[in-house]
């Protein structure tokens, strides 16, 4: 677990930049690549962004899931299978609907601000003392 790093996130690609600004302009710890390569022909190795996407997600010290209303997710349920194999700890935002809420193993929240919130505090909860 001590090799773990970052938070991960799954969402539509949609919310790309959201991801983007929290980690370039507010230094949030986010370790996606996907993020940087969202738009239509941004990816030139499909098979290798589910690669690092799969690696990323399984490897994270936390992955946050988020979902707006209507939102169909379809790569983010991979991610989060992926987190939860892996034991990495989940975050969720707008699945409650879905029968996978019931895992006793993610934690929902209202909003991302208050899944970024709590994240800052588990992190830090876990980073080595001097």
């Amino acid at each position: 677990m001590r090799d773990r790093k970052g938070i991960y996130i799954a969402s539509k690609t949609k919310h790309a930049q959201r991801w983007r600004f929290l980690r370039d302009y507010i230094g949030e710890p986010i370790i996606s690549t996907w993020i940087y390569e969202a738009g239509a022909g941004e990816s030139g190795d499909l098979a290798d962004l589910w690669r690092r996407c799969i690696l990323e997600a399984s490897t994270a010290q936390l992955l946050i899931l988020y979902r707006e209303p209507d939102e169909v997710l379809k790569g983010a349920w991979i991610e989060l299978g992926a987190a939860l194999a892996s034991g990495v700890p989940v975050f969720a935002v707008g699945i409650e609907e879905f029968t996978i809420s019931q895992d006793a193993r993610i934690r929902h929240f209202h909003d991302m601000k208050s899944a970024i919130a709590a994240s800052r505090a588990l992190l830090s909860a876990k980073e080595p003392t001097p």
